[in-house]
């Protein structure tokens, strides 16, 4: 049995992505960025929308702070399996594309998606019980003083602007952080508008504030879903934002 390789958080000196990075800024230009509050502590969990194909990415180069991000576990396996999972998942049942355009996308992309993937430090996840050992992972990670990244809108039927639920994942991993470490992480909200190019982080919350109000894990994912709503709903949808960037 081939012995499992130790996880090591994602190491701050990049000089590949580095060079790589500038090249990606072209072609996607920096949003405006808001905060509501005072700007992230590190380290930090942030819960955001995931804005399609383009979050991530504009996520990973306009970030404030160094981080990791979670991610379909698929996308770090095999040719295969990025390929299968770009097609059949990404492509045809989020994106709505059709077979043939979601099969020359996706194996085009399976090529070289896993290097992007490593190079925006994606950490996978699943729909199963390995997604604790993703928590025990990101747990190093934040221990190692680097912030995460999680998209945690259920997008089975597509990415929306106003998210209808949240998987409570982030939530475990805030529970288990506190457990070990006696630390309550903040946790901040977080938008990325498309048509508006701008970013806004909301003030931070805490779990167990919230679950010192009785609320349960689902409950405190859909408290969070709602915040990050109120920011596309409240500031950027009212131009509000435009106010307090100033």
């Amino acid at each position: 049995m081939k012995k499992e390789e130790k996880f090591l958080p994602p190491k701050r000196k990049q000089p590949v992505w580095r060079v790589v990075a500038p090249i990606f800024k072209i072609f996607y230009k920096k949003p405006e960025i808001v905060y509501l509050g005072k700007k992230l502590e590190e380290p930090c969990i942030m819960v955001a929308n995931h804005a399609a194909k383009r979050g991530p990415m504009v996520y990973e180069l306009y970030m404030p702070i160094f981080n990791a991000k979670w991610g379909a576990g698929e996308m770090l396996g095999n040719y295969k399996s990025r390929f299968t999972y770009l097609r059949d998942i990404f492509y045809i049942k989020k994106r709505g594309f059709g077979k043939f355009r979601a099969t020359i996308k996706a194996g085009f992309e399976a090529l070289f998606n896993l290097y992007l993937y490593k190079g925006m430090k994606f950490l996978g996840t699943y729909p199963d019980a390995r997604l604790m050992k993703t928590i025990s992972n990101s747990v190093e990670v934040l221990k190692d003083g680097t912030s995460i990244l999680i998209f945690p809108e259920n997008s089975n039927e597509g990415y929306k602007d106003i998210p209808t639920e949240f998987f409570p994942g982030f939530v475990m991993l805030a529970e288990s952080y506190y457990r070990k470490t006696k630390t309550d992480l903040p946790i901040y909200p977080c938008y990325y508008s498309v048509k508006h190019n701008v970013i806004v982080y909301g003030e931070p919350c805490y779990v167990q504030d919230l679950v010192k109000q009785g609320l349960d894990r689902y409950q405190i994912a859909e408290e969070f879903r709602k915040k990050v709503v109120a920011l596309y709903t409240d500031y950027i949808l009212t131009d509000e934002y435009k106010n307090l960037s100033k």
